[in-house]
């Protein structure tokens, strides 16, 4: 049972790949990637936001109902949901070479985050328990715009930055209600020749 933790817990996730790829090269430390607003990377040199989620379009109209769970109980379905992340490198290095040292943190992120789209292995909570399989991939058709509006709410300049899509990601109902077999049936004709 996926809990409301899924959202961190998938997210971590993404987190946890990156580190375990990404260090000791192009970044050092793992703990210097992390979830974190790409306008405040504070000590971060990669940082993995959740700017949208969204419930599985082909789920949404699907009429979700309530699923057996027990003999006398059913619980309403799983929401599914895509959530879409943005990726951001942030550079200590001196102006002179920060764009260098930036673009090849993007680079081998967007080479990790392409070779590793089962993130099964990096889950835990929750999520992990649940057994469902959650994918990760670049996500197509992100805009220069769009990316210029998600930085357009602070005050600091657009970073080069990459989106990738997280699905299915999973959060139980904890809606459930009680249900009964049928007992007894009792079935009632009418003459229609009167």
């Amino acid at each position: 049972m996926a809990e409301y933790t899924a959202l961190y817990e998938a997210a971590q996730a993404v987190v946890e790949l990156l580190r375990q790829e990404m260090t000791p090269e192009p970044i050092s430390k793992p703990e210097l990637i992390g979830l974190c607003a790409p306008q405040e990377p504070e000590d971060f040199q990669l940082t993995v936001h959740l700017y949208h989620l969204e419930e599985e379009a082909h789920r949404r109209d699907s009429g979700h109902g309530f699923v057996q769970e027990g003999r006398e109980s059913q619980r309403f379905a799983p929401l599914q949901l895509n959530l879409h992340l943005l990726i951001t490198a942030h550079s200590k290095a001196p102006v002179l070479t920060r764009a260098a040292d930036e673009y090849r943190i993007l680079g081998r992120a967007v080479q990790v985050v392409r070779d590793h789209p089962d993130l099964a292995a990096y889950l835990t909570g929750s999520l992990a328990a649940s057994g469902e399989p959650v994918h990760l991939m670049l996500e197509k058709g992100l805009q220069a715009d769009q990316l210029q509006r998600l930085w357009g709410g602070g005050n600091k300049p657009y970073k080069l930055s990459f989106g990738c899509l997280v699905n299915t990601v999973l959060i139980d109902s904890e809606r459930v209600r009680s249900v009964a077999r049928v007992k007894q049936i009792r079935i009632q004709t009418e003459d229609s020749s009167k």
